[in-house]
């Protein structure tokens, strides 16, 4: 009788870990017709398109870059349309707004993409989204007010510290504006089962045309910085540098 009770306790040990066992699976499995996705932000000197690699672009070589967003949902062509054969550009695009990953992107975020010299991947959200061809992501620059108010991050929407001829130099900005990032390839990022994209702020992009060896320390503290209002005399390159933003993002699968 003792052996039976130990035999029996033993099988429902048993299916009581097949049952957790199950149970662990089909959380960690996205619903039908979803993928579970993560989206990462960086950033790159353009054609090398590496990460964890030095930036140096125009002879501003960047130290730190941080960038801060908010409101971000991305565009899709869902995985039926795909598979029916119709051409990327002839698909209207649906939004994954109320997915598990759009709602954790749409929170003001505060990305370091360049840390010590280096570019970095920095996690934007993870969750599930649907499964398709990913053509564009959507999101708002965002004053940063997710550090400390005696950092000097405080309220930018974008601070990029480098040097320039051995001077220390800052880009920033507190400017709150909509960045429409497409995607690389034309075909987009194709989402499915287990899926990482990439949002890359292309510096080459980013100082396309603009000539560094003209910054000035115009108030002579020592520090070069590139802002809003003539902020030591760099008033053109900070515009260039404003209107480059626009197309110096784009949406790329994660390798």
């Amino acid at each position: 009788m003792i052996k039976n009770f130990v035999n029996a306790a033993m099988i429902a040990f048993s299916a009581g870990i097949i049952l957790s066992s199950c149970s662990e699976n089909e959380d960690q499995m996205p619903s039908e017709g979803n993928s579970n996705a993560r989206l990462f932000a960086t950033a790159s000197e353009g054609s090398s398109g590496s990460s964890n690699s030095r930036v140096i672009v125009n002879g501003f070589s960047s130290t730190e870059f941080t960038v801060a967003t908010a409101d971000m949902e991305l565009r899709y062509a869902a995985k039926a349309d795909i598979q029916a054969g119709i051409n990327l550009g002839n698909i209207t695009l649906k939004t994954n707004v109320n997915s598990s990953l759009q709602t954790s992107a749409a929170q003001t975020k505060s990305l370091t993409i360049i840390a010590n010299g280096d570019s970095r991947a920095a996690l934007v959200a993870e969750g599930e989204t649907p499964e398709g061809n990913y053509a564009e992501a959507e999101f708002k620059l965002k004053k940063n007010t997710t550090v400390a108010s005696s950092d000097p991050k405080f309220n930018k929407s974008m601070w990029i510290k480098g040097q320039v001829n051995n001077t220390e130099a800052i880009v920033w900005s507190e400017t709150e504006k909509t960045i429409r990032a497409m995607a690389e390839a034309s075909s987009g990022v194709e989402v499915e089962g287990q899926s990482e994209m990439v949002l890359d702020f292309d510096m080459t992009k980013l100082f396309a045309g603009v000539d560094f060896s003209l910054a000035v320390d115009g108030n002579a503290d020592g520090k070069i910085e590139i802002g809003p209002n003539g902020v030591d005399g760099n008033t053109l390159l900070y515009s260039r540098i404003m209107s480059n933003i626009d197309s110096a993002v784009t949406l790329k699968k994660r390798n």
